[in-house]
């Protein structure tokens, strides 16, 4: 009698089951409301974008600020004592009064007032991966993707300086977690060719990223490298951005930053140092 396995041979095992079986994410069913708000606010914003660069004079600068190429230095994973350096572009740009782009992280206002001091903007931001190459204690460890952060952020103030509170959601579906992040910033401009933008922050992450980026599974335990749930953890930050401009159009971008793990980051097995040094360098134009 012939059977299945002889026809189509011994079934396949399922691998991607066996790969991690302590680390399982479910996408909680908020995930699709998140996405369709985000849909709806960015048409509602789009429209009165249009509108107002249509009412706009030919006088008006509708896109504004420094946009370049440059490379950055980071390490090669959060709490990595190795770093890598690797191309990236620079922009720090205003659309209006409606849109932006601040290096790491995008925003588009749908509500604000009169005065332009209060506004609430869907904001996007990455968070980046790693896999088991980029260092010895992560060395046999699951790859962790790279993710775009996104949700709503409430801004108060002007060019000069304000603050922020937002909740952002992971809408790629890698650790399917949340933050909650605390911003201030100050623009200064020292001369007419030398500006610089500081700002401090502080993050909340929830169980679901602080798990995913820090945390060691179960088929990821080794002899110096046991099962570790950090649950949520709070991150500070701050950094410095600096444009020297020349030449008619010409400008140089670079700046720092650094980031301090909150200690069930810091503590996890994976991580080798709490402080996180961020550099970069480029060649820019002003728009």
């Amino acid at each position: 009698m012939i059977s299945s396995e002889d026809i189509y041979g011994p079934p396949v095992p399922d691998r991607g089951r066996e790969q991690n079986p302590g680390r399982r994410f479910r996408r909680p069913p908020f995930k699709r409301v998140i996405l369709w708000a985000l849909l709806v606010g960015c048409q509602f914003a789009w429209g009165e974008l249009y509108a107002e660069s249509s009412d706009a004079s030919a006088e008006d600068k509708f896109v504004s600020g420094r946009l370049g190429l440059g490379a950055i230095t980071t390490p090669r994973y959060s709490g990595a004592s190795r770093y890598g350096a690797f191309p990236v572009p620079l922009a720090s740009l205003r659309f209006g009064d409606f849109a932006y782009i601040d290096y790491w992280q995008a925003g588009l206002y749908v509500m604000g007032n009169e005065e332009k001091t209060l506004g609430l903007a869907i904001v996007a931001t990455p968070r980046l991966g790693f896999n088991e190459h980029e260092g010895e204690r992560v060395s046999g460890v699951m790859t962790r993707k790279s993710s775009i952060e996104s949700g709503l952020s409430l801004d108060y103030g002007s060019d000069a300086g304000g603050v922020s509170l937002g909740y952002l959601h992971d809408v790629t579906g890698a650790s399917n977690g949340g933050i909650v992040r605390l911003l201030g910033f100050r623009q200064i401009e020292i001369s007419n060719t030398f500006g610089v933008e500081a700002f401090v922050g502080i993050e909340r992450l929830s169980s679901r990223v602080a798990d995913y980026y820090y945390g060691v599974g179960g088929n990821e335990t080794t002899v110096t490298r046991p099962l570790y749930n950090p649950g949520s953890a709070t991150d500070l930050n701050a950094g410095l951005h600096f444009n020297y401009d020349f030449g008619q159009k010409s400008t140089i971008l670079f700046g720092y930053e650094v980031t301090r793990l909150g200690d069930s980051a810091a503590n996890s097995p994976i991580v080798e140092r709490r402080v996180g040094n961020l550099f970069y360098l480029g060649y820019g134009w002003r728009l």
